[in-house]
C-alpha cells in the first residue's frame, strides 16, 4: 500500500494531522531561512565548522566563549558533516544549509510525537497535541534556532516510540543518544522505565528489560562524560561543579535557591515559551514597530487564551482512560524530573530557562489536548476553535515579525563584517568579548585581557551592541584598550564600531 492509499484509508484526526506536520513545516523551512544565525547558535556553529575543518573535538580552542568546548557534540557532529558536505560546493551554500538541520529535527520530532501519542491515547487527542506543538513558539524558536533543543527532543521522543512498539534496544541508543546531544535527555529515563514496567509486570523480565536499556544509554553516552570527567574534572561540567569540584573556569558553582520564590524566574518563563528570547523583556525596546503598546496587550491576550486548555486539561486528564497505558502516571512522571530539573537549574545558573524544560512539552501537548477536547465538547466549542484559530495566526505571525526584526538588526552591522573579512588575513586574531562577532566575522577570537592584546592582531570595540551584551566592554576593559595606545583602523559612525590593530602608534 503507497503512502497516498495509507493517507486516504486513515481516520480523519490523522489526516488532519499531517495537515498540520505539512503547516508546520513550512513555517519552520521558511523562518529558518530567512533567520539570522545568534546567541549560543553561534558558539555551537563555530564549534561545528572547527570539528568539520580539523576533524577533532575543540577543547579549549577560542570559539566565541572564554570556556573550554564541553557540550554533548552529537548536533556539532551533524552539523559538521552538512557543513563539511556543501562546502563542496561554496561556502555560502555550506552556511545556508547547516540553518536546516534544527527544522529537520523539528519536523521529525513533531511527526513522532503523533505517533507517540496516538499509541498512548488516541488519534484526536494526538491531532489537539500536534496543534499545541506546531504554535506553541518555543517549540517553533527551537525548531529554527540553531541550538541543541530539537535534536535532543527528537531523540528522546524516538526513545519513546521504539519503547511503546517493543524495540528496547533501539529505545536505549536513541536515548543515549539524546544525552549525546544536551545532558537534559538523562531525565526521560524515568518514564521510559515505568513504560517498562506497566509492559512487563514480570518482575525479572522488567528488570532483565531495564538493563538492556540502561546498559545501551550509558554505552552511547558514557564516551563524553568519561571525556569530560579526564579533561574537566567534571562529567556534566559546567553544571553541579559544586559537587565534582572540576575545572574552576566560568562554571556554575554555587547554588541560589532565593531565586525560586522570585516572580520574574516565573515571568521569564512564561514568556520564553511564547517566544521572548530567553525570556528577557528587555528585548522589546529593540522593536521599534507602529502601536506596539496595543500589539503587545493583544499578544498577552492571546497567550492567555492559548493556556486555557492547558489549564482545564491538568483536572480532565483523569477522564480519558487507555487500554495499555496509565497516562495520568506517564504525565505525572514524566513532569516531574523536569521540575526538579527547573529547580536545579534555576538555582545552579539563573532564571532564564525555558528551554531547559523544554523535554516536558510533549506531555504538556496532551494535557492540553485533553483540555481542549473538554471544551469542544462543550456550547461555547465552536466559539472557543475560532478564537484559537485567530491566536495561532496571531503567535506565528509573531514569530515572523520577531526574526524579521532581528534580522534587520544584524544587517546594519554587515559593513563592519565585511570590512573585517575584505581587509583583514583569514588567520588574524581579534581580540572582542562573546560568541556572535567571531562567528560573523570568522576570525580567531579572545577575550579582552591585557595578556590577550598581546596575541591580538585587532580590537573590537562597540559599546552599543545589544544583540550580543557580552561584547560590551566593562569600565576595566575600556580603560585597558584605552591606555594600549592603539592605532584606529576602521570606525563606523552609523553602527558604532571601531576596530584598533595592535600595532602600537
Amino acid at each position: 500500500m503507497n503512502l497516498i492509499q495509507k493517507f486516504k484509508k486513515s481516520d480523519k484526526y490523522t489526516k488532519y494531522s499531517i495537515y498540520i506536520i505539512i503547516l508546520f513545516s513550512l513555517i519552520v523551512l521558511s523562518l529558518a531561512s530567512i533567520y539570522h544565525i545568534s546567541g549560543d547558535g553561534c558558539w555551537h556553529i563555530q564549534s561545528s565548522k572547527f570539528i568539520a575543518q580539523n576533524h577533532k573535538f575543540p577543547l579549549f580552542e577560542p570559539l566565541g566563549r572564554d570556556e573550554p568546548f564541553w557540550s554533548p557534540p552529537l548536533y556539532h557532529i551533524i552539523v559538521a558533516v552538512v557543513y563539511y558536505f556543501f562546502s563542496i560546493f561554496n561556502h555560502n551554500a555550506a552556511n545556508f544549509a547547516i540553518k536546516f538541520v534544527s527544522p529537520t529535527f523539528g519536523i521529525l520530532t513533531l511527526i513522532f510525537s503523533f505517533l507517540v501519542i496516538r499509541k498512548l491515547a488516541n488519534s484526536k487527542i494526538a491531532f489537539y497535541s500536534a496543534i499545541f506543538l506546531a504554535f506553541t513558539p518555543i517549540f517553533i524558536d527551537y525548531s529554527v534556532l540553531s541550538y541543541l533543543e530539537s535534536t535532543m527532543m527528537f531523540f528522546v521522543i524516538l526513545s519513546i516510540y521504539f519503547l511503546i512498539n517493543g524495540k528496547i534496544a533501539l529505545s536505549g541508543i536513541s536515548v543515549g543518544l539524546s544525552a549525546l546531544t544536551k545532558y537534559n535527555g538523562f531525565f526521560i529515563v524515568p518514564v521510559l522505565l515505568f513504560i517498562l514496567y506497566k509492559k512487563y509486570e514480570n518482575k525479572k523480565l522488567f528488570l532483565k528489560k531495564s538493563l538492556i536499556l540502561i546498559v545501551l544509554l550509558l554505552l552511547v553516552a558514557s564516551p563524553w562524560l568519561i571525556r569530560n570527567w579526564a579533561l574537566l574534572g567534571n562529567p556534566v561540567w559546567p553544571f553541579v561543579n559544586f559537587v565534582f569540584h572540576g575545572l574552576e573556569y566560568q562554571s556554575y558553582s554555587q547554588a541560589n535557591f532565593q531565586i525560586l520564590i522570585s516572580k520574574g524566574l516565573y515571568i521569564s518563563t512564561y514568556l520564553g515559551t511564547f517566544g521572548v528570547p530567553d525570556g528577557n523583556y528587555h528585548v522589546f525596546s529593540l522593536a521599534k514597530i507602529p502601536y506596539f503598546n496595543i500589539l503587545i496587550f493583544l499578544w498577552l491576550l492571546g497567550t492567555i487564551i492559548f493556556v486555557i486548555p492547558l489549564i482545564i486539561g491538568c483536572f480532565r486528564f483523569n477522564n480519558h482512560k487507555s487500554k495499555n497505558y496509565d497516562i495520568g502516571k506517564i504525565l505525572l512522571i514524566w513532569n516531574l524530573p523536569y521540575l526538579i530539573l527547573f529547580i536545579t537549574y534555576a538555582a545552579n545558573v539563573g532564571p532564564l530557562i525555558s528551554r531547559i524544560v523544554i523535554l516536558v512539552f510533549p506531555a504538556l501537548a496532551i494535557l492540553w489536548a485533553f483540555g481542549l477536547d473538554y471544551l469542544n465538547k462543550g456550547n461555547f466549542g465552536k466559539l472557543f476553535s475560532i478564537v484559537l484559530v485567530f491566536v495561532v495566526i496571531g503567535l506565528v505571525s509573531s514569530e515572523y515579525i520577531k526574526i524579521d526584526i532581528a534580522v534587520d538588526y544584524w544587517n546594519r552591522y554587515n559593513p563592519d563584517f565585511d570590512w573585517v573579512k575584505s581587509n583583514t588575513s583569514p588567520t588574524s586574531v581579534f581580540a572582542v568579548n562573546g560568541q556572535c562577532i567571531p562567528y560573523n566575522i570568522e576570525r580567531t577570537s579572545l577575550y579582552v585581557t591585557e595578556e590577550n592584546l598581546n596575541k591580538a592582531d585587532y580590537v573590537w570595540a562597540n559599546q552599543d551592541f545589544l544583540l550580543d551584551r557580552k561584547s560590551i566592554l566593562n569600565n576595566s576593559e575600556l580603560k585597558l584598550i584605552q591606555s594600549q595606545n592603539l592605532n584606529r583602523v576602521y570606525s563606523n559612525k552609523d553602527t558604532g564600531t571601531s576596530i584598533y590593530s595592535t600595532r602600537r602608534t
